[in-house]
Order: structure tokens, then sequence, then C-alpha cells
């Protein structure tokens, strides 16, 4: 009783200070924030409900103080948009008039229960608080008479805050007069009934328990909630036709608070909203339809299969017929893969279904906080000989292969995963020694598509969590040395300890070890698929969770307290990539403790497809300096070189070639692949010598690298043309479309000079013309060899990060970081592409390449029982082969450019969707 009471005392001085601080404009500083806790405490404190509870006042103090000054460090910044012509401002004229009739009472509601209930950083609030004007503003004034209609994307990282940010446009939407809202929240029901409680506690404030009795959740325990929206959805019930004939006959004018639905994606849902509403609401309400994952079951695959406007897919269709039906509509779509959305034709608009979903009217995008843990933080280390967070998984082939069907029994689990449990449970323990015991803690297995493999893996885990309890129940109370030396099992925990987490955390091993029963019992094992009636259970109790699952754990699912993940799937879609990677996200106070495991494949190809979302995203960023229009930006990013592996993915079926018109403005293009053939071996030789001696009058001789200004364009032209490029695996390096790039630019008077750099490394002494000896790179081979292809690592690419910046001048490179800490000013390496738009000269770079095993890389792979290398055709580990690959940095212009054509045959459409890999279609529910 005494330490409930203990605790409603800290809650209220807490919740007061941040109540105070809320209200004020000005940030408060540590002295301030001390002042008024210590006030607060000394106030509290005395009042007879609080009587004897003031014993530790500095402790209590200094960890709230702590706690909060900690908030006010976290950066946030604003987002930024693209917007059509047609799109006006409207908010700031029409805010006044909102404040006399709402005054903003479902904003200031959610407002208040972020900051004082959820105890959210105050930068954060303020940040969802501008976005959500912006968005709002983007959309169309719901009083207006006339009709109207808004099409719109939100972009955010995965797992950074999108429902937050939708809960406050809806809150906002609300007070300025929309009347309907439907919130389309997945496929499946756990991710519909999960976005339900959310909106419940941020929006609506009840939660209707059995269909009767109404239970005061999140904004509705404030005592000031005297209003609420007409639920139309529970978190029992979608809206099916139970619920329609409930609410038949009553009209959506009866009352004057909006209407809310929360319906899974699916035909079915779709059908009986639109039934309804057009029964039972006017074509003149306003309505705002938010859809979450909008580039999953939204996008009318059929038009891109078959170029058929008039028979779009069923739930494209239907989401279209519910837009249809109101003359005052406005489609807001969230996603982190926005790239589906951007590849509809904005063109579309048939008599039947209308326009398609094309964001015509605005993008708006989120930006990350310094405390978001993102790719940054997960990959930006990737090359380090022990990354930070990341892990890598040798050894799973041996008992689950690649390619296995849906029957698949796994029989053991492999010693990665062991060791990935185990430090699930010494984070667990660390966060409960921190304090955070009542935390979720979860750790995610995905490793197959198919139920019956997961089913096993999550069998074989259970039993050795089981095992793991049985012995520390048996010895963890012993003396720590007695009880490493007795239990094998205690030893290994030991061992994971000391390579995880000795280094980094703050408590001993004697802290630890008492410590872990009181963990390993809490801790259990639950299959998230459509046959399991297991289920993530956040809201009822604190989880310790193990989720193993497939599809379900990757599309909008919000894994609470996510420490460890262990992933080992196939897939190459940036899209499917993005959202399988549930370890993104806000980790506050055990980041640290923080684990991915994965094969160093799949960590090279995030790696790859991070850096290429980045740069895509800092190229939009740039792009809002100029007045741009979401078909500016959607033809940037279908015209972006790395969009080649979506474009290729949603255009498969088109017949046995793919032509892609590609933009090498700002662009880099490199050579990822190498011909192994002798023939082009050599060949690829002379073209370096011969163009080395060509330009050996242009060198640079008070540089330390082997450099050259000024090169004339023919010189490298007549380079490429000899150079011998491996098309299939090295599509982004084809001739043709590069030289005649080149020759566009050419004749807008650009191009003519260049800049060249032979890259140098730690490789064998070459000679490559009278005056240039170097040390190739050393590159390793990816898993994708083959006996005719060599390819260049599991990142796929040639170039160190940072070389671009060869050949500009001091001031240049200065301009470009500060340019660069403008737009990410918690991150420390600059993108390249920040460099390349300083360039005035292109810059050809020529690598000598040692393709070679590191020591590293092959202890690691000889520690985890890997026996021979993973390249195809490569005999031993000592076996290296020299080869010479090129990349070039072309400068960005302000000239209109046209896109080249880039054209890839069958092989190098396979080659690039090998390993695309779609969940069963059994995964998906049918209710």
């Amino acid at each position: 009783m005494m330490t409930m009471i203990r605790t409603e005392l800290i809650d209220q001085i807490d919740n007061a200070a941040r109540q105070h601080f809320a209200n004020s404009a000005k940030v408060p500083n540590e002295d301030e924030v001390r002042d008024m806790y210590e006030q607060l405490y000394d106030g509290l404190s005395r009042l007879p409900a609080f009587a004897g509870m003031a014993g530790d006042r500095d402790d209590t103090v200094n960890t709230l103080v702590h706690q909060y000054c900690s908030e006010l460090s976290i950066r946030k910044k604003f987002g930024f948009s693209f917007k059509d012509d047609d799109v006006k401002p409207w908010l700031t004229e029409a805010e006044d008039e909102i404040e006399s009739h709402s005054h903003w009472y479902y904003w200031n509601r959610y407002k208040k229960y972020l900051m004082c209930d959820k105890k959210w950083a105050r930068s954060t609030v303020r940040t969802i608080e501008r976005d959500t004007w912006n968005v709002l503003d983007l959309m169309a004034n719901p009083t207006v008479e006339a009709g109207f209609e808004r099409r719109g994307l939100v972009v955010a990282s995965v797992q950074s805050g999108k429902t937050a940010n939708y809960i406050g446009l809806i809150s906002r939407a609300a007070d300025a007069g929309y009347k309907i809202i439907i919130v389309m929240a997945g496929v499946h029901n756990v991710l519909r009934n999960q976005t339900q409680a959310r909106l419940e506690d941020g929006f609506t404030g009840f939660n209707i328990v059995e269909q009767k009795d109404i239970e005061p959740v999140g904004v509705g325990k404030d005592k000031a909630s005297r209003r609420r929206p007409i639920a139309c959805t529970s978190r029992e019930a979608d809206f099916n036709k139970k619920r329609a004939n409930a609410l038949r006959g009553i009209q959506t004018s009866h009352t004057n608070e909006p209407w809310l639905f929360v319906i899974k994606k699916n035909s079915s849902s779709l059908k009986q909203v639109y039934e309804w509403l057009r029964d039972n609401a006017q074509p003149d309400d306003q309505l705002l339809l938010i859809d979450d994952e909008a580039d999953n079951a939204s996008i009318n695959g059929k038009y891109r299969r078959e170029k058929r406007e008039d028979e779009p897919t069923r739930i494209n269709g239907q989401i279209r017929n519910i837009l249809n039906y109101f003359i005052r509509k406005c489609y807001v779509g969230y996603t982190a893969t926005p790239y589906a959305n951007i590849l509809i034709d904005p063109t579309v608009d048939t008599d039947e279904f209308g326009k398609d979903l094309f964001p015509s009217s605005f993008i708006y995008t989120l930006e990350e906080s310094s405390d978001y843990f993102g790719a940054e933080k997960v990959f930006g280390d990737y090359d380090d000989v022990r990354p930070k967070h990341l892990r890598f998984i040798d050894d799973i082939d041996l008992v689950l292969p690649p390619k296995h069907k849906k029957n698949y029994q796994v029989d053991a689990i492999p010693e990665s995963l062991k060791d990935a449990v185990r430090a699930f449970l010494l984070a667990t323990t660390i966060r409960a020694l921190r304090g955070d015991g009542d935390e979720h803690s979860t750790m995610m297995i995905n490793v197959s598509p198919y139920k019956q493999p997961q089913k096993s893996v999550a069998w074989q885990v259970d039993d050795y969590l089981k095992h793991l309890k049985n012995a520390i129940k048996a010895y963890g109370s012993l003396d720590p040395q007695q009880a490493l030396s007795v239990s094998e099992d205690l030893q290994f925990i030991y061992d994971t300890w000391i390579s995880e987490y000795s280094c980094s955390t703050e408590f001993s091993w004697e802290q630890i070890q008492p410590a872990l029963y009181e963990t390993v019992r809490t801790i259990h094992v639950v299959i998230i698929n459509t046959d399991s009636a297991e289920s993530l259970e956040y809201d009822l109790h604190t989880e310790h969770v193990i989720a193993v699952g497939g599809y379900r754990l990757s599309r909008g699912l919000t894994l609470e307290g996510l420490a460890v993940s262990y992933y080992s799937r196939n897939a190459k879609a940036y899209d499917a990539l993005m959202q399988m990677a549930r370890w993104f996200g806000y980790r506050p106070g055990y980041e640290d403790l923080c684990r991915i495991w994965m094969s160093d494949k799949a960590a090279g190809w995030y790696k790859f497809v991070a850096d290429s979302t980045a740069d895509l995203f800092d190229e939009l960023r740039n792009m809002r300096q100029v007045q741009r229009t979401p078909k500016n930006y959607g033809l940037r990013i279908r015209q972006s070189p790395d969009s080649l592996i979506v474009t290729a993915r949603n255009k498969m079926g088109t017949g046995t070639k793919l032509t892609a018109p590609i933009d090498l403005n700002n662009g880099f293009v490199e050579t990822i692949a190498f011909d192994r053939s002798s023939e082009a071996i050599a060949e690829n030789r002379r073209a370096v010598e011969q163009l080395l001696s060509a330009i050996a009058d242009y060198r640079d001789v008070d540089d330390e690298e082997v450099f050259y200004r000024r090169v004339p364009s023919q010189l490298v032209i007549e380079f490429i043309k000899l150079y011998v490029n491996e098309d299939a695996r090295s599509p982004k390096s084809q001739s043709k479309p590069v030289l005649n790039y080149i020759d566009d630019r050419m004749l807008d008077g650009e191009l003519g000079e260049w800049d060249v750099l032979v890259a140098k490394g730690e490789g064998n002494a070459l000679k490559l013309a009278p005056d240039v000896f170097i040390k190739s790179e050393i590159r390793y081979p990816g898993s994708d060899t083959s006996a005719d292809c060599l390819v260049a690592g599991e990142k796929h690419r040639l170039v160190s990060r940072g070389v671009e910046k060869k050949g500009l001048s001091a001031e240049e490179i200065q301009a470009a970081e500060e340019d660069f800490r403008k737009d990410h000013d918690d991150k420390a390496n600059p993108s390249d592409r920040y460099y390349r738009r300083r360039r005035t000269y292109p810059l050809l770079i020529v690598h000598p390449v040692l393709m070679k095993y590191t020591q590293r890389q092959i202890d690691r792979r000889i520690k985890k029982g890997v026996v021979k290398p993973e390249a195809g055709n490569w005999p031993s580990w000592d076996h290296q082969e020299e080869l010479f690959g090129w990349s070039i940095s072309f400068p960005y212009t302000e000239k209109q450019t046209k896109p080249v054509e880039y054209v890839f045959n069958q092989v190098a459409i396979d080659n690039i969707t090998a390993d695309y890999e779609e969940d069963s279609d059994d995964d998906f529910e049918d209710d």
C-alpha cells in the first residue's frame, strides 16, 4: 500500500511539472526544472494523503530532473512537403473560427495526454503539433460549401511515430470540422486491434467492453473530458454486418461529433462501410480517410501488370468507391516505404471508380529525431571489426535451408539463435536492474514465411528457454565462481555477457547472476501467425516475450520494448526489407542493449537499401528549395538510379525486357560485379593502362594521391567504351546509357572536363603506367558470386564513403558538410551526395581491386563452423583475384536533363529480384 501511495505522489509531481512546462513557450534550463520539481515535492508531500512519504526527497527529485532534462536534449526536426499548385494554405486564416467553435478540444486533450500521461519529451510533442498543423493545412478547409478532393501521403521511417502523428491529425481534423473519419489499419486483425486501442487512448477516450460497458481510457480519464466521438468499431470487432445493423437508421446528421471507423483493409470490411455510408451519411459530409501502410493492399496491382484502368483490384476499387461517394473528401496515406505509391499512374481517372490513389495533392515527409534507433545506428558501423548492434548469422542454413517447403520441420536451433536468446535474457535482466522491470521487453524471431517452420522453431526455443530456466534455478543462487564451474549453461550465459554487455553496462556479473531467475521465469514464447490463438497482450500486463512469426511480425505491428531481433529471410524489394525491420524505432533507456542477428548477406543488402533510401531523401530535401509538385517528386523517385529494384519488381511479367528511364543528374554510378573470364579481366586492365597513359599530362603532381584534373571528356568516353561491363549483375554501369547521358550534357556545354582519381588501398602493389605505382583496394567476394561473375561484397558497393569530395576545395567541402548538418544534425559522416552537389567537374574513379577474404572474415566464419567460402567457385579461403572497376560522380546541374534509357534483359531482372520473397497467401487472414 505504501509503495502505491509513493508511486502516486511521484506521478502527481511529474504530471504537474510537465503540465506547467507544456504551457510555457520558453524551454526551461536544468536549474528551472529542479526548482519546479522541488517546489512541487515540498508542497504535495505535505498533503495528508501522502503523509510519511517525503523521506528520500533528493533522490526522487534528482531522478525526475534527470529524466526530464534528458528528454529536453532530444533534437526533433519538422517535416517538409511538396504540394500541387492548387493546394492553398487556409488554416491560419481559419484558426480563430476553429478556436471559437471547438477550442481545439480534441487536439488539446491529446497533447496533454502525450505530455502528462505518456510522458513524451516536450520536443517530440511540439514536433507532432507542428507537423499535424502543416498536414491539416495541406488538406482542405472542411467548412467550405464547395466540393473538394485531396489525395496526400505522409512518409516516415519505420517505427518512428506514424500512428501518433495521424492520431494528432485526426484530433485536429475533428476540431476543424471533418465529420467522418475512417482509418484503414493493415490487413490483419492484430494490427487493426492495436490501432483501435491506440485511437481509443488518444482520440475517443473509451473502450467498449463486451459491446455494452464503456471503460474510460487514455484521454477519457481526464476529468475535463466531456465530449467524445461516435466509435463505430471496438477492440472486439471490426465493422461487420452485426455492427452495421446495430447502427442502421442512425444518420450522421444526428450528431455534431465526428464518426470514427477503424477497419481492417479487406474486402468485407470495406464493403460493409461503403454500404452503411451510402445509406446513412450525406454526400456532402466531410470525409477524412487515413490509409495506414498505404503501400500495402491499397495499390492497384492489376493496372500495373495489365494496364487495366476499368478493373482495379478489389480493395483498391472499394477504397475509391468510398471516396467517390463524397464531394468533400481527403485521402491521406501513411507509409515508411512510399515506392509503390509513387509508382501509381497519376493520370488514371474512371467514371466508376474516380481517380487512383496517387498522392497528387501533397507529400509530407516526417523527420527522424536524434533518439531514433534507425539505419544509421544499426548499419553505420557494418564494416567495423565488431559492429555495436549487429551480429552475423553463419549457421542457420544447417538447420533451416534458405529455400524450404511449407511443412519443413526444424529439429534443432543453431548456436547463433541460442546466443541471441541468452542476450535477450541478459538485456531484460539489465533493464530490470535499471528499474525497468515492469516495462515490456520483446525478442523477435523471423526466419521463415511459413507457419510450420515458425511453430517448430518456437517449440525448440521454448525447450531451450526451459533448459536455461532449470539451470538458473538450480545454480543461480550459488557463488558466481562456483556456479560457473558446475553449470555449463550458466557459463554460456556468462560468455554471452562478456561478449555483449560486460564493457558497456554498469553492472557486474556478481549483480547480474542473482537477478537472472526473476527474469527468466517471466519470459515466454509466443507464435504470431493466423493459425495461432496466442497474441501479444501489451495492454493487459507487462510482457517479457519471445515472438516467433513471419509476415505478421512486419507490417505495422509494434513490438513493445524490442531488444533483440533474430532475422533470416530472403528479400530484396525495398518495401519488404524495410517493413521487416521492426528493430527500428525508439529505445529509451536501453538502446545500448539492442542487438540484431542476421546474415552478412542480409546486413549488406540492408546497408545498401538504407544508404540508397537516405541518398534519395537527401535529394528530395534539395528539391524543396524550389517549388516542386508531387508529380516532380514521383518522377524523381521513378528516375532515381537506386529505384531499379522497385521498378523491376513492379513490372515483372511484362515481357523478357524492361526499359527504365533513369536520370543521372547528381547521380552516382559504379561497377558492382565483374566478368571473371580471363579475356574480360585482361581487356579491362588494358583499358585502365591506356587511360592513365593518355591522361599523364593532367596529373596533379602536388597531390599525394594519383589524381588528375581537367581531363578532356573524350579520353574518359574512350575508357568507358573499352571497359567490359557485367551488364546483368551491374546494370547501373551499362556503358550505353552512361555514354548517352554524357553526350546529352556535353550538348549543353557541361561535362567537357573531368577529374580522375585512381583509388588506393592495402592490397597488392601494381604498376599501371610509367609513373603510376599503387596498391589495390581490398574487397571481398559476395555470396552472389558465381563461376562467371564476381560480386563485390554483400553491400554491392565498391567505393568508400567520402571519396566524392576529392577535387573539391576546402571551402566547398566545408559548405557541403554544413548543408549535411542542417538536415542531419545528429549524424557525423556526411553523405557523399552533399559533396557531389558541390562538384563542378564530374569525377571518374578507377578502382584496382584485390578480391579476397580478410583474416577477420575468415576467422569469424571458421569460428561459426563455416567450412568453405560462400562465394561461388572460390577454391579456398586464401584464394584471391585481381580486377578493375570504375565509378562516376555526376555533378548536379540546374539545367533540364532528360533521363537515359536502361534496358534489362530477363537475366538482369532475375538477378535483381532473385531473392525477393513473398509471404505465402495463407499467412493472410481471411476473416
